[in-house]
């Protein structure tokens, strides 16, 4: 692991080099998706995989995340950037490798997303989200849209079409009844082909529960990423 921190005697950066034996890849599966294995240049992110004193939780909120019952990772780490090709090679020479469980690899995206701005919306989802989105930001810039200080989605795709859920975050508790019209307006705007809407809920930061934030995505457009020249949206960052 290497980082650059200042020397304490010559008060220049100074390299701190280190050796580590296990890593996790921290990309998005969309972002891997369309990465070609054998391309020379960084784009892979590691981090470290630590098993010296776990935390006692799965720490989906904190600075340490258990990806098992003995390992976990440190939002504090040096966090290198290496090539594709160089993983690739890596799994041919023979790398002992494992993939986490479907649950867990959930609650890493999730904790990437929630400490670090990095929502994993489920790719066969994301046009329903970006829809969403779309209309949110433009009914933001009317009058109420600007007392809204944020809308999170959650979805179930255990039927069809998926049942969207819409929530409001307000600064004021007493414009509750107005933001959960405005959500309605929202919801009337996602053709029923994507979703159809069921719970839709408004109130402020101190009414919201933490497995709501866990369960949730951010009606945001800057989140969902496009692949280039494709008219549809392939994955979330």
């Amino acid at each position: 692991m290497d980082a650059l921190v200042l020397s304490p005697s010559s008060r220049k950066p100074e390299r701190h080099e280190g050796r580590h034996g296990r890593w996790t890849i921290a990309n998005q599966n969309c972002e891997l998706a369309l990465t070609d294995e054998a391309d020379a240049e960084p784009s892979i992110e590691l981090r470290p995989v630590f098993t010296d004193d776990p935390p006692p939780d799965w720490g989906i909120r904190s600075a340490r995340f258990r990806l098992t019952d003995t390992e976990f990772v440190r939002s504090t780490s040096p966090r290198p950037i290496v090539s594709p090709a160089l993983v690739t090679a890596l799994v041919v020479d023979g790398a002992s490798r494992r993939e986490p469980s479907p649950a867990r690899e959930l609650a890493f995206t999730t904790w990437l997303g929630l400490r670090y701005d990095r929502p994993a919306v489920p790719t066969h989802l994301v046009p329903l989200a970006d829809r969403i989105a779309e209309v949110v930001r433009k009914r933001s810039n009317r009058p109420f849209g600007a007392r809204v200080r944020d809308v999170l989605m959650q979805f179930d795709d255990s039927s069809q079409p998926v049942l969207f859920s819409l929530y409001a975050v307000l600064e004021q508790a007493s414009d509750s009844d107005a933001a959960r019209q405005w959500l309605s307006e929202v919801a009337r705007g996602v053709p029923a082909a994507l979703g159809v809407a069921d719970v839709i809920e408004a109130t402020t930061a101190e009414g919201i529960s933490f497995h709501l934030i866990e369960t949730s995505y951010a009606a945001d457009v800057t989140q969902v990423t496009w692949r280039l020249g494709d008219p549809e949206p392939e994955g979330a960052t």
